[in-house]
């Protein structure tokens, strides 16, 4: 390694140091506000996660998931929300890479540390016109959307007034939109989620990809590179942030464990001690599954079948998560219910991600399953 190298490694560490600490200072007003400050949101891009999936064409660094899920956890650690929108900022990448190449040199024209949100979820509408579209709606729970430069919405909404159009993605910029302040959810507060409006706003062709070509890993322009599908990568985006928690949450609860309980709780004091073994374990386990997925995402070539297992391997992870805080959350008893514990906080957030529509385990069991013995 050269000594450029050396000091751009080192300066990357010192960033990823600073957010981490930065956002864990302000985790209860991230909560409380329900907002992540601009000066941490700041510090998320100088630790480089906006540009960490970047092409290096446009700047990029293309850094490894294994070491995006391991910066994301060790974020969550401290505060779940800013995770979270790392997550988002880091993958987003990957769906802008879809777009037509002039998409992609105007979203990055100003450089690769460029925030854009995501939304998966088709809503709107969308009118094909001479050079592209007009888009108009409502998109709901738009992570960073105070925040992100971009917004990357699909569109449009299913159905008889979708005019049999296919789903696409539309890259939208910050000045083509505003945001209604609906966010107001029992965890993830700091997210920001909030409703995002246009109105009647063009969107050029080059601005535009199918929906499809996006979740199957179609990059444009990028020969030579792996396609990861989204069951590949998604779940590690939304999983990552809550193994952050879980493992803050097992820290907490290792306090509490070690006091000997007086009172009511005596008699608990040995199955709390299971319990918090459980938890650990469980919390170990989910953090393999998720290692194993992104080394998975970081090789050469995704067969379909790994990509089934990913997602398998994301979506079981997180309910071993959900069980461990759980766990945790009894521990506490009831003091750590009270406003302002960190417990309950943690315990907010891991709940909060896991009722998104994605990431239940159901339909990434049938898909693993009914792929292995040829089921479509």
């Amino acid at each position: 390694m050269s000594l450029s190298a050396d000091t751009q490694a080192a300066d990357t560490q010192a960033a990823m140091a600073e957010v981490v600490k930065l956002a864990g200072a302000q985790a209860v007003r991230a909560d409380t506000e329900r907002r992540v400050s601009p000066e941490v949101i700041r510090a998320v891009v100088d630790a480089g996660f906006a540009r960490w999936r970047v092409p290096t064409r446009w700047g990029g660094a293309e850094r490894g998931h294994a070491e995006l899920t391991a910066a994301v956890a060790r974020l969550g650690e401290e505060c779940p929300s800013t995770a979270w929108l790392a997550s988002v900022a880091a993958y987003a990448a990957r769906y802008v890479a879809c777009l037509p190449e002039k998409g992609q040199a105007e979203f990055w024209a100003d450089g690769p540390d460029t925030l854009a949100a995501i939304v998966f979820k088709p809503l709107g509408s969308a009118v094909e016109v001479d050079g592209g579209y007009r888009l108009s709606g409502s998109w709901t729970y738009v992570s960073g959307v105070e925040h992100f430069d971009w917004t990357m919405l699909t569109g449009p909404a299913p159905g008889p007034k979708s005019g049999g159009q296919p789903m696409r993605l539309f890259a939208v910029p910050r000045q083509d939109y505003t945001f209604e302040d609906t966010w107001a959810s029992l965890g993830m507060r700091g997210t920001g989620s909030h409703t995002l409006v246009l109105d009647d706003v063009f969107v050029p062709e080059h601005r535009v990809c199918l929906r499809e070509d996006a979740m199957r890993g179609a990059l444009v322009g990028l020969p030579g590179h792996t396609r990861l599908s989204n069951p590949v990568v998604s779940g590690l985006m939304f999983v990552a942030p809550v193994l952050g928690a879980a493992r803050a949450a097992l820290a907490v609860a290792a306090e509490l464990v070690a006091i000997d309980p007086t009172g009511p709780r005596a008699s608990a004091g040995q199955p709390y001690q299971v319990d918090f073994a459980r938890a650990a374990g469980e919390i170990d386990a989910a953090q393999l599954l998720l290692e194993r997925a992104a080394g998975v995402a970081d090789g050469d070539v995704v067969p379909p079948e790994l990509a089934r297992r990913n997602r398998r391997d994301c979506a079981l992870a997180l309910q071993m998560l959900v069980g461990a805080t759980d766990l945790l959350l009894r521990i506490g008893g009831t003091r750590a219910q009270e406003d302002g514990h960190p417990l309950q906080r943690y315990w907010r957030d891991v709940r909060s991600v896991a009722s998104h529509a994605v990431m239940q385990f159901e339909p990434a069991g049938l898909d693993y399953t009914r792929g292995l013995v040829g089921q479509s």
